[in-house]
């Protein structure tokens, strides 16, 4: 940690006591440079509530990270580290100084803070292009970095007005609208008349190179996350350049077409199907500027989205382990999290008391803006106690016992394609005890050259192959994007003490492999007992093929241990087991291995399933329970009936007798 006398050394001023009052000329020195009105977050006489606001307990740690920064590194990075033609890493690295130490700066008045943040400002407005993609080879777009310096610069510049020179408060207003604006500009237009894009591509002058086929990007993106991102800076850059720039109001109409258009991604029930992180990062670009957008006009679109269901979704899918303490259900490249600034916003807006509770006990972490959004007049609301059952609307279906690092939580991956997506329909995911013991592999390589790639196939999930092959996947030369792949869940019950459904993912198999007739998995899971059943089914048109299904467990910290016997298996972790035993038509037998990728990248070990002979009719039956470590073992028992299975399980005490028939793909369970 930095000392008050190395880091006036490193900025040549004197010490002396910190300024912790307001910047009680900032108004006045704002209005003289035509900017009248122009606190866009907060104003400065709310700076003492957010003041106080710092010192309750829930922002204790991270107000102690922000003023204990390693600002020695931060101040070697900027004199002496930066690359300017970096915009992957070091433009993002002093953006995100710039706004922590203007930050601090406007809230204690720490002039020597204010000093770094005006550092990061010259070395951003050195850069020669705030992003490295391109338009026609020439012209600079804008997705993420161009985005993010826009925001940088248009929020914080009012938070060190007073210690910018005139030439830097001038250059900031003459660089936003070729630099950060027209780019975002430029994506967000190309993505609403994709016909009329010439060709994106990498800037050949910026650090940052990967091999893409850009050419449907504008299509691919406008239903992703990096379509959110230049909406919402591009906004904030309209509204606080304002009669400045010529342009402004061209900007806000394809902001407004460009919301109206996106919004849409969102599910009515909230949910987003690039998952948990993407929609954090969706969200929080978001409400910054519907924030700043009812500040500055009065204008509230905020309704077109149901944010409360986004809080849902949140902590629907919460499922933290020991090996990833801020987990959520991690299909696709997702699942850490929310920042606790977007449930404050929820709760605010809304008066939610259940999105206050989820922002204090829940969050990822905190940011700036959290202690500024925070309405501690929003009285918490806990999480029922009782286990929940939810279908989202994207297709994902969770059944879960609560958010905390105990609960006992199963997720189905059925739905349409989405970005970010892996090969994984009909994949399950559970975890329990802290945890994951059916795990989904944790966020694979971007680049499809990277060998680790392959594990965002359907190999790599716990799913079913046939003949050793996945359902329809791309070669990821276009990047991260959806596939066409789709699963539909057919059928489903609740009850008080189980949940049954079924998933249909014939399309997804049917484009790899057009002899596949029908490939259905239902699972039933017992919460209170900790069981799950899961059944899967395969019809073949013409030929027999060979039939598994895959079962992975969390190894990331190389403590997994997997024992089979038999017809049985075990999934041992440091926290829990997790025992299987296992049965098909005409027998199964069990085998375990790692899956193939270099091991400096991890080591994945699995259990095959795999039904003894090929067939045109095939069927699995895979009966798991969680069990405690040094605790009494679950018993669980299969038998063969003239239809199917009779299935008995006793776990935590809870016994369950389950009958199942099957019918081609269709399958029936009487629970007694």
């Amino acid at each position: 940690m930095i000392t008050r006398r190395e880091f006036t050394k490193l900025v040549g001023l004197s010490t002396g006591a910190l300024l912790i009052e307001p910047l009680q000329n900032l108004s006045r020195l704002l209005a003289a440079e035509g900017f009248e009105n122009e606190h866009l977050i907060f104003s400065p006489e709310q700076i003492p509530v957010i003041r106080k606001k710092l010192t309750l307990p829930i922002f204790k740690d991270f107000w102690d990270e922000t003023l204990n920064a390693d600002l020695i590194s931060d101040m070697k990075f900027l004199e002496k580290e930066i690359v300017l033609n970096n915009q992957s890493r070091h433009l993002a690295r002093a953006n995100k100084i710039l706004q922590r130490e203007a930050f601090v700066y406007v809230i204690t008045g720490d002039k020597k803070r204010g000093q770094m943040a005006r550092l990061a400002v010259q070395k951003i407005l050195q850069f020669k292009k705030w992003d490295y993609f391109q338009e026609a080879g020439k012209y600079t777009i804008g997705l993420q970095r161009a985005s993010l310096t826009t925001q940088s610069l248009v929020l914080t510049y009012e938070w060190i007005f007073d210690i910018l020179s005139e030439y830097e408060r001038k250059e900031i207003i003459r660089q936003l609208p070729d630099k950060g604006c027209e780019p975002c500009y430029r994506s967000l237009y190309g993505m609403l008349h994709p016909d009329e894009v010439v060709g994106w591509g990498f800037d050949p002058e910026s650090s940052f190179f990967e091999e893409r086929d850009m050419r449907n990007w504008p299509r691919i993106l406008a239903r992703t996350n990096l379509r959110a991102v230049p909406m919402s800076a591009l906004g904030l850059g309209a509204i606080f350049l304002g009669d400045k720039n010529p342009r402004t109001k061209e900007w806000m109409k394809v902001v407004k077409q460009t919301y109206l258009d996106f919004v849409t991604l969102f599910s009515k029930d909230g949910s987003y199907p690039e998952g948990t992180s993407y929609c954090n990062y969706t969200s929080q670009e978001l409400i910054l500027f519907l924030n700043v957008l009812k500040r500055k006009t009065g204008k509230d679109w905020s309704d077109a989205v149901n944010w409360q269901g986004v809080m849902d979704f949140f902590t629907i899918t919460r499922m933290p382990s020991d090996v990833h303490p801020e987990g959520h259900v991690n299909f696709g490249d997702s699942g850490s999290g929310f920042v606790s600034d977007v449930a404050f916003w929820v709760a605010r807006r809304f008066k939610d008391g259940k999105a206050q509770y989820a922002a204090t006990h829940f969050p990822r972490n905190h940011r700036i803006f959290s202690p500024v959004i925070y309405d501690r007049n929003v009285k918490e609301e806990k999480p029922p106690k009782n286990w929940q059952y939810r279908h989202f609307d994207i297709g994902w279906v969770v059944v879960t016992t609560g958010a905390e690092k105990d609960d006992f939580l199963v997720a189905l991956r059925s739905g349409p394609p989405a970005n970010h997506e892996h090969a994984d329909r009909n994949s399950v995911i559970l975890k329990s005890k802290s945890e994951n013991l059916l795990v989904d592999n944790w966020h694979p390589p971007y680049d499809h050259k990277h060998p680790a790639w392959a594990l965002r196939t359907s190999p790599a999930h716990n799913t079913v192959l046939i003949d050793g092959k996945g359902h329809q996947y791309h070669d990821g030369k276009e990047g991260t994007n959806a596939s066409l792949a789709a699963a539909k869940v057919v059928f489903e019950k609740k009850t008080d003490n189980y949940a049954i459904v079924t998933s249909d993912a014939t399309q997804a198999y049917n484009l790899a492999n057009s002899d596949v007739g029908k490939v259905a998995r239902s699972m039933v899971v017992f919460p209170d007992s900790q069981v799950l059943i899961v059944v899967d089914s395969l019809e073949m048109k013409q030929n027999a093929a060979e039939f598994r299904a895959r079962w992975f467990v969390e190894n990331e910290d190389k403590k997994a241990g997997i024992k089979i016997s038999g017809d049985w298996f075990e999934f041992n972790r440091p926290g829990a087991d997790l025992i299987g035993i296992c049965a098909g038509s005409g027998g199964v037998k069990l085998e375990k291995a790692n899956f193939p990728v270099p091991e400096d990248y991890g080591i994945f070990p699995f259990v095959d399933v795999v039904a003894a002979e090929k067939g045109k009719q095939v069927h699995l039956v895979s009966v798991m329970a969680v069990c405690e470590k040094d605790g009494e073992r679950p018993d669980l028992s299969i038998e063969e009936t003239k239809n199917g299975w009779k299935i008995k399980t006793k776990n935590f005490g809870i016994q369950q007798v389950v009958s199942m028939t099957v019918s081609g793909a269709k399958h029936e369970f009487i629970v007694e």
